[in-house]
């Protein structure tokens, strides 16, 4: 079998463990973890990419978690390796998500009162990822558009002050910071991000492209791609079946009326196996073969059905058979 490592070019790939978790306190034992990491193996992947998580129903979402069930850090790495992953690519992080260690209901990058706590919380995570050998902190770069409606001067200014500050921590760490905007974003259009990256650090921070995020918000991934290439450091790859045409990210509760219950269209799935929906694979791919995009390619089956391997053995599939030979 040929392993999913390396592309021609430097582009890494790797699979993100977020969809076997499909509730607070699902995918809560060390045996399911361990499974789910042997799956990834045996589909050919041999680097991971964490979520962040909180409580003890998360036993590697939390440096101090893993601690707990592997021992320490360095036997972590070995159970790993042990199970044919030999490393760690990245680890996402929503700040918005409650956090029992750090004692809040959710940190807002746009309210400068937050900022210290999600400084805080931000530097536990690059630390372990600086420990583990990671690359990038992923975090989510700003809150739903139903939150605050359209972000005003002071509230981007607050966010980029925010992501400016984490990035410098984590670049003194070794750690590359990139911001992931999803579909529910505050900033819609392409216009508006390309204001704001104006007030990013260029060497610090950089941004994590969504193919289906993006898609479902309405945007060409590939145009979207080249229009911001030089700060692309991070990509996640699956595929959308679906677009939010109704304007549904505008709700208060748009995350479980239209993600999870799909919406007034009743969308059953919003994302989808690589290949499967609307992105222009074929594009894209040459999109990045062309500007030699040599960061991670993490290969997500986020929000699939169960069972999820066989989800990974079809993005798998088509990795080595459709996205790799793209990029050669």
């Amino acid at each position: 079998m040929t392993d999913v490592k390396k592309s021609v070019g430097g582009a890494q790939w790797a699979y993100a463990i977020n969809q076997w978790k499909a509730g607070f306190t699902g995918f809560a034992r060390l045996e399911q973890h361990e499974r789910a990491l042997k799956v990834t193996s045996a589909c050919g992947f041999d680097a991971i990419e964490l979520s962040a998580g909180t409580g003890r129903w998360d036993p590697m979402g939390r440096p101090e978690n893993i601690v707990i069930n592997f021992g320490s850090v360095d036997h972590f790495k070995l159970k790993l390796r042990e199970w044919g992953i030999r490393r760690v690519a990245s680890l996402f992080l929503d700040p918005l998500q409650m956090s029992f260690e750090e004692l809040h209901h959710g940190l807002d990058c746009t309210d400068r009162s937050h900022h210290a706590l999600l400084l805080q919380q931000a530097e536990v995570f690059a630390r372990f990822l600086a420990e583990v050998g990671g690359d990038c902190l992923v975090v989510r770069a700003l809150p739903p558009y139903g939150k605050h409606g359209g972000l005003d001067a002071e509230r981007q200014a607050a966010a980029a002050d925010c992501w400016n500050a984490v990035g410098a921590m984590t670049a003194a760490l070794g750690v590359k910071t990139v911001l992931h905007l999803d579909a529910l974003s505050a900033l819609r259009s392409l216009d508006e991000v390309e204001a704001w990256l104006q007030q990013l650090d260029t060497t610090t921070v950089g941004l994590a492209l969504d193919t289906a995020e993006l898609t479902m918000a309405g945007h060409d991934v590939t145009a979207w791609y080249r229009r911001f290439q030089p700060r692309v450091w991070h990509i996640h790859l699956k595929d959308a079946l679906a677009v939010d045409s109704e304007g549904e990210y505008r709700a208060p509760n748009a995350e479980r009326a239209l993600l999870l219950a799909g919406g007034q269209r009743g969308v059953q799935r919003w994302f989808g196996e690589l290949g499967s929906g609307l992105v222009d694979w074929t594009a894209f791919m040459t999109a990045l073969r062309e500007a030699r995009y040599d960061g991670w390619l993490i290969v997500e089956s986020d929000k699939g059905p169960a069972p999820q391997a066989a989800a990974m053995m079809q993005n798998a599939w088509t990795v080595r058979h459709v996205l790799q030979p793209l990029l050669a």
